[in-house]
């Protein structure tokens, strides 16, 4: 046994208390003093007394001790210097286990925050969570893409995104599935993974998903512009020789044939069929290639010229080229603008042309309506501080449910003399500056189109 102080201190008391008692108990048996062996057992009863407060006391700071780590409080000190001296290695001995605890805390608080941060910056949505769908982690992502700001069980999301719920908590596989989620003012259509790992006895699952919507749009345009190049190139070759040789032949026919037709030689109807139809074939062909021209601007966008652009001064801009056109049709106009100047880095002719491109479909969209509003907004995007949102809403007829997905596919066109290229064409610009353009569409209560753009920082500082 290792007699410290504590444990000599220990076994004097208890030695002391034994002799007491066995003198009480000699003296009152073998000389019968009672008063003496009264006056020992009260002293014996003493020293068991300061030997319980003497051991209580190093139980006291034994249970201190485990309920600080316990509770995971390592802030927790035992004095060492003005302790006596049977409790000072009691008490260091505390005071290292509880700084080597607070330092693994510590550790351990550093690599989460570090963890924490590399998950937050990841631009894909990461969520891990239990077999009952209680969620551990998630991601700012994983917020922004589900639209969701506080979600504590995913089980909560299944009446939003019961296709998300479904794969969630089916059967793990490497392979992603493709689901669409729609939200209040756009679908997105995620890719999702899920995995799973056991933690200490415990099934934990990790979902991984993005929005590659943007990513196939992007290939779908570079198709279509590629698709767009080979047909007009093949076209203008094969129209222009036409064009070209219908001018000459109608020049050699108004030269050669009409001294023929005027000695009576040739029939001047038929002289005159033969230029109208000559005059025809080049009016068509022309048209043709008037046609073809309109669909290489699609493959033809310029990249913007970027320069410091007021939104509010834009849209009071577009709104004076259409203000007279709105009264014309007896359209209530109504404009809506931040307080705040919000600052663009920007191409104002290409923005202005997406603005009126929106506006103008608006028109035409609500027209027939006994009562058409329009209403021009915007704001600071409620999901990203740093994007401005503008939005077009009309209370039109709207965009059928079954031509939702193809209204900004090239040529596809609901309108009778509509040419099919104007949102496309607008989606296009919007995208090399960095933005998105989509759209939600309830025939007859409302169609908003929505441009979401990157705010200028470095203006908006000043």
């Amino acid at each position: 046994m290792d007699f410290n102080p504590f444990n000599v201190r220990v076994v004097v008391r208890v030695a002391g208390l034994a002799f007491t008692l066995f003198l009480a108990i000699y003296i009152g048996v073998r000389y019968e003093w009672y008063i003496s062996m009264c006056c020992l057992f009260f002293i014996a009863g003493a020293m068991a007394l300061e030997l319980i407060q003497y051991v209580k006391r190093t139980h006291q700071d034994m249970l201190k001790f485990l309920g600080a780590i316990k509770h995971s409080d390592f802030t927790l000190r035992f004095a060492v210097e003005g302790a006596p001296p049977q409790y000072r290695e009691l008490h260091r001995m505390f005071n290292d286990i509880t700084e080597s605890f607070r330092q693994i805390k510590a550790e351990k608080e550093v690599h989460h925050q570090y963890l924490q941060g590399v998950v937050e910056h990841l631009r894909i949505g990461l969520i891990t969570y239990d077999k009952t769908g209680q969620i551990q982690l998630m991601n700012k992502a994983a917020h922004r893409l589900l639209d969701l700001p506080f979600l504590q069980n995913l089980n909560a999301a299944t009446k939003l995104y019961p296709n998300l719920t479904e794969v969630a908590f089916g059967e793990p596989t490497q392979e992603g599935k493709l689901i669409k989620l729609k939200q209040l003012t756009e679908e997105v259509l995620l890719t999702v993974q899920v995995s799973s790992l056991r933690l200490q006895g415990q099934e934990i699952r990790i979902m991984s998903f993005q929005n590659i919507r943007s990513e196939m749009e992007a290939q779908e345009l570079d198709a279509w512009k590629k698709l767009i190049n080979v047909l007009t190139h093949e076209i203008m070759n094969s129209v222009t020789p036409i064009i070209s040789l219908t001018s000459s032949i109608s020049d050699l026919v108004q030269s050669e044939l009409t001294p023929v037709a005027e000695a009576g030689h040739l029939d001047v109807d038929t002289m005159e069929d033969l230029q109208l139809g000559l005059r025809t074939i080049e009016k068509r062909t022309r048209g043709i290639q008037h046609f073809v021209e309109n669909y290489r601007r699609l493959t033809r966008v310029p990249p913007p010229r970027r320069a410091p652009l007021n939104i509010q001064a834009l849209c009071d801009h577009v709104s004076r080229l259409v203000e007279a056109q709105m009264k014309d049709q007896h359209i209530q106009f109504l404009m809506q603008l931040p307080e705040e100047v919000l600052w663009l880095n920007a191409d104002a002719e290409q923005l202005e042309q997406v603005l009126l491109n929106l506006l103008k479909n608006a028109m035409d969209s609500c027209a027939q309506m006994e009562d058409p509003r329009i209403l021009l907004r915007a704001v600071k995007d409620p999901k990203a501080e740093h994007l401005v949102r503008v939005e077009v809403v009309d209370n039109g007829v709207g965009i059928a449910p079954d031509a939702q997905d193809h209204v900004f596919i090239p040529f596809y066109t609901t309108k009778p003399q509509g040419s099919g290229i104007g949102l496309s064409l607008s989606r296009q610009m919007v995208r090399q500056h960095g933005g998105n353009l989509h759209f939600t569409s309830k025939p007859h209560p409302q169609t908003t189109f929505f441009l979401t753009l990157p705010l200028l920082v470095e203006k908006g500082k000043e």
